[in-house]
């Protein structure tokens, strides 16, 4: 269903911006509404950010529809509760003190079902440098600056990443711009990773957001990524292949994910 998974993608990548999906197989009939919980939680004294939304129908030209009676409760390891006020227009927030190492538990109730997803808080991982290298045109391919972040990855452990970048104050949002990568070929060191399908010109003001998540996000982010490839994203024409992996009991799509974040940026010139 292309028109249900534009409406998520665009209503996913809007919502992160605050802070800092739904696909089926395409058929004929008409299908079902399904519940969609989009929820990200930040390192440090921060903020849980909730988004919690029904998709629309196939044959609905309208935006999906908001919840606006459920409940939120956070919960740590520790037996701390925390409970997410309604702001409107379906986001749920609450201001907490998170710690790294950490495995939060969100529950949200909806018509008296439970949906409930787990995940880890993993250490933050520091940006050590950008580096901005010149490319000259070839074939189709325009002339431009390619960008490469530079961080140290632990060693002997998986760890999952999320490259979010901004364009002169402006986060970029389109499909192309969704990033993510894991160390299974680079497990530790000093790393160089390219930002891939990226091209900047002189002049640009660039900041990365180097995202440290745990194994469920990448799950989520990369399945979101393998199907806008495949051609069932936005504006795509090829059949949905399925809906991106989530973390949710009880059916829910959509995803919750505590996450570390560090910003770099850089200017580009000659």
């Amino acid at each position: 269903m292309i028109q249900q998974l534009k409406w998520v993608f665009l209503i996913s990548m809007g919502f992160l911006a605050l802070a800092c999906e739904k696909v089926i197989d395409l058929e004929l009939e008409d299908s079902a509404t399904e519940l969609v919980i989009e929820a990200n939680l930040w390192a440090g004294t921060s903020t849980l950010e909730v988004l919690i939304s029904n998709t629309a129908s196939y044959f609905d030209s309208a935006l999906p529809v908001t919840i606006e009676d459920a409940t939120v409760t956070l919960s740590d390891e520790a037996g701390n509760s925390f409970n997410a006020a309604h702001l409107g227009n379906g986001r749920y927030l609450a201001n907490i003190t998170t710690e790294e190492g950490m495995t939060y538990r969100l529950t949200v109730e909806v018509d008296g079902i439970i949906y409930q997803a787990d995940s880890f808080l993993p250490q933050k991982i520091e940006l050590v440098e950008l580096i901005a290298e010149y490319e000259a045109a070839a074939g189709p391919i325009e002339e431009g600056y390619s960008m490469r972040v530079r961080f140290n990855d632990p060693g002997g452990e998986e760890n999952y990443y999320r490259i979010v970048h901004y364009v002169d104050g402006v986060k970029q949002i389109e499909p192309d711009d969704l990033q993510v990568v894991e160390d299974v070929l680079f497990d530790g060191g000093l790393t160089r990773l390219p930002m891939f399908q990226q091209s900047f010109d002189l002049g640009d003001s660039v900041s990365i957001e180097l995202i440290h998540f745990d194994e469920a996000s990448f799950a989520y982010f990369n399945s979101l990524s393998d199907i806008i490839n495949s051609g069932g994203g936005p504006g795509g024409a090829s059949a949905a292949p399925g809906n991106p992996t989530t973390n949710w009991s009880g059916g829910a799509l959509g995803y919750f994910s505590a996450s570390q974040a560090d910003t770099l940026s850089i200017v580009i010139i000659e």
